[in-house]
């Protein structure tokens, strides 16, 4: 049989080449479309984070949704895209704040030194915030999570976000809780903190806001320091004094706030917790306080309505009458024991009126001192 043309190789191996070719080409506009659809959804995803978080709070199937996408969440943190970074650590930060946080599971994720890297500079605000929210949910839970956030340098990321210029406030504060909540983790923990020099841009923070109307326009940043600060001088045992006497002048102004109701009360007690951990010392750590000038407004704090201010400033009058002659005399001549006989006799607080009673024999089993009566009660007491 004649055929009725020629077959030409050359041509037909040409046109499967172009088919291969266009075949790649398909292939390759067909990746091209799950990678927009992919890139769309997600910024779709980014421009709505907050309102996807506000939609899952509080709805446990959404919740375990976002659990069960965390892989995504850690590859998009991962990636060179801050779109993705942002709205995956939105989604960490918020998965961190829920009655059952999955700390551990983050933790082996990896994306701990991440955090930390987005609080350079070259990141935006909210990426700062949300770092910040996932860091300090991971430093509040047990001592073994908190020591991922230390070994990552995480603290000196936080000091020099609390010594910017920029007012960013809601920042500020956060990065003052999640200090605290890593030093109220141990003493050693505390100590770690404090050598980094933190209490000096915490003191400046409070120092700056002290006056109106900053006072009332950011309590809460106040509220989050003076927090911070309560829990730098407690702990057993105690911080070197020398760490943190450079916080007197700053609490002797803070116990002179006035009104010490709500938030503002809140720092108001916090201020007095300090000074009765301060005055639980040597006589140089309560000649210290006294030189603050911090003792008439003690004394005359002593006739507040509110137990737990006068509870503090109990102990830590009662910590002064341990010192030297010549330190008591001080709380005496403002007229501690007019307060003393006003508790004994119209105070219905029992803890208050516990802690009158037993800060008054610490000063009459005193030997040799100076004064020999001073009335308290109805009746005169030797001391």
């Amino acid at each position: 049989m004649k055929w009725l043309f020629k077959f030409d190789k050359d041509k037909w191996q040409k046109r499967q080449r172009q088919m291969q070719k266009n075949l790649r080409s398909m292939e390759s506009i067909r990746k091209i479309k799950r990678e927009l659809i992919l890139f769309f959804k997600r910024n779709h995803e980014f421009f709505h984070v907050e309102r996807c978080i506000e939609d899952a709070a509080g709805d446990p199937i959404a919740i375990q949704k976002m659990f069960d996408s965390i892989p995504v969440m850690v590859r998009d943190m991962m990636s060179g895209n801050e779109s993705f970074q942002l709205a995956a650590t939105a989604r960490v930060s918020f998965l961190l704040s829920t009655e059952n946080p999955p700390i551990d599971v983050v933790i082996q994720s990896g994306v701990v030194p991440h955090f930390v890297r987005f609080l350079i500079e070259q990141y935006g605000f909210q990426h700062k915030l949300y770092s910040v929210s996932a860091l300090y949910a991971i430093g509040k839970g047990s001592l073994e999570q908190a020591v991922a956030v230390i070994k990552h340098g995480a603290i000196p990321m936080f000091i020099r976000l609390l010594c910017c210029s920029e007012e960013c406030y809601q920042l500020k504060e956060l990065v003052a809780a999640a200090l605290g909540s890593l030093a109220n983790q141990s003493p050693d923990f505390r100590d770690y903190v404090l050598q980094f020099g933190t209490l000096t841009p915490l003191l400046s923070l409070l120092d700056n806001h002290l006056e109106p109307p900053m006072l009332h326009e950011k309590i809460t940043l106040l509220r989050a320091c003076s927090n911070t600060l309560a829990i730098f001088c407690q702990g057993n045992p105690a911080p070197s004094f020398n760490q943190i006497r450079s916080a007197l002048p700053i609490l002797r102004r803070l116990i002179h706030l006035n009104p010490p109701v709500g938030v503002i009360g809140d720092v108001f007690e916090d201020a007095c917790l300090c000074l009765s951990y301060l005055s639980n010392g040597s006589a140089e750590q309560i000649q210290a306080l006294i030189d603050a000038d911090v003792c008439a407004r003690l004394v005359m704090l002593l006739g507040f309505s509110d137990g737990k201010i006068v509870e503090h400033v109990l102990r830590t009058v009662g910590n002064i009458f341990k010192g030297v002659d010549s330190q008591i005399q001080i709380l005496i001549n403002n007229g501690v024991f007019f307060c003393f006989n006003a508790i004994l006799m119209h105070g219905s607080n029992s803890s208050v009126l516990g802690k009158t009673c037993s800060a008054i024999p610490t000063l009459t089993a005193r030997e040799n001192y100076g004064c020999t009566y001073y009335p308290i009660s109805p009746i005169s007491f030797p001391i």
